[in-house]
């Protein structure tokens, strides 16, 4: 997998202090932090602490929802670059000149590289925070290698061209890129304040039913982490729905997979991203089933998804609610 360049801190560190570490970090100047982890552990909700933190130290922030970006533009190289320069020029509301330097005869990473140095940072007078969400649309495109390494190349560069000392990287991620980024040395990822976000522990899911007024007694609770392991959305939904006594304990393992039951919605939004996606089906059952998943592609886009992880050598479905429910409404 390949050594690690950056200061990584992860999940079993309470989760407030992550939050110290990316809010200390980013008050500086000239830094990365690549958020890594699986889908609803909190990626998100760090990444707006470290927006507001880093507006409230005088910095700009260009604020990019990859989510946002169409079929269209993923699939062309030239046309993406242009729309990313474009969409950071409309964030911060500058004047657009992608056209006017995209008509200089350089590839089109090193025009996107002059557009962010010589007009976005020059014209914007004070330090800018790219914070960039969903990145993993990036990972399918045929460019990808292309646009991560000119990320990382920001972050190395910052030492040659007293510009960059300006520009803070954030990455937010729910895919493991160290299978996707063809070379390390190109790769974003692997510098900086590396945030990795993971399930809750046992002890921190008990710690959050102590502070809930132990909505859980000792059985139930043990009920609890095996039915949810540690999936932070889960485990804090079923603590709020017990502690507010709009249901009871037996009542929710009860009605865990049945549609109208406490996690209903939130099945139903996982099953409807699997419909017609037979090779991820499959995948999933094979999961489920004989825990394993030899197409690793296959493994990391479920893992993105948030509904598998590994242990060891063996890939395993995330939560025993989500085999249970899978298991009864997935045919293959």
């Amino acid at each position: 997998m390949g050594i690690l360049c950056g200061t990584q801190c992860r999940r079993d560190r309470p989760w407030r202090a992550l939050r110290a570490i990316a809010l200390r970090t980013i008050v500086q100047l000239g830094v990365t932090i690549p958020i890594k982890g699986p889908r609803q552990v909190g990626k998100s909700s760090l990444l707006m602490r470290i927006i507001q933190a880093a507006r409230n130290a005088g910095k700009r922030v260009a604020y990019l929802d990859f989510q946002q970006l169409n079929t269209a533009v993923l699939n062309d190289e030239e046309l993406f670059f242009r729309h990313f320069c474009c969409w950071i020029s409309d964030v911060l509301e500058l004047e657009d000149k992608v056209e006017e330097y995209f008509r200089l005869n350089l590839t089109t990473i090193q025009r996107c590289d002059r557009y962010l140095q010589r007009h976005i940072l020059k014209g914007l007078g004070s330090p800018l925070v790219l914070a960039m969400d969903e990145v993993d649309r990036v990972f399918d495109t045929n460019f990808r290698n292309d646009f991560f390494g000119m990320l990382r190349s920001w972050h190395n560069s910052r030492a040659i061209y007293p510009s960059l000392d300006k520009l803070d990287l954030v990455l937010v991620t729910s895919t493991e890129p160290y299978q996707l980024i063809d070379d390390l040395n190109q790769s974003p990822f692997n510098v900086g304040q590396i945030i990795e976000l993971e399930d809750f522990t046992p002890e921190q899911v008990a710690e959050l039913n102590r502070r809930h007024n132990f909505p859980f007694d000792t059985n139930s609770l043990q009920q609890l982490l095996r039915l949810l392991g540690g999936h932070p959305y889960l485990v804090r939904k079923a603590l709020y729905l017990v502690a507010s006594r709009q249901i009871t304990p037996t009542e929710l393992f009860t009605n865990a997979t049945a549609a109208s039951g406490p996690f209903g919605d939130h099945l139903r939004r996982l099953l409807s991203l699997l419909y017609d996606k037979q090779e991820l089906i499959q995948g999933l059952l094979l999961v489920i089933s004989q825990n394993i998943c030899p197409d690793m592609q296959i493994f990391w886009r479920l893992r993105g998804a948030g509904l598998v992880r590994s242990s060891g050598q063996s890939a395993l479905p995330r939560c025993q609610l989500y085999a249970e429910y899978f298991r009864e409404n997935l045919h293959g």
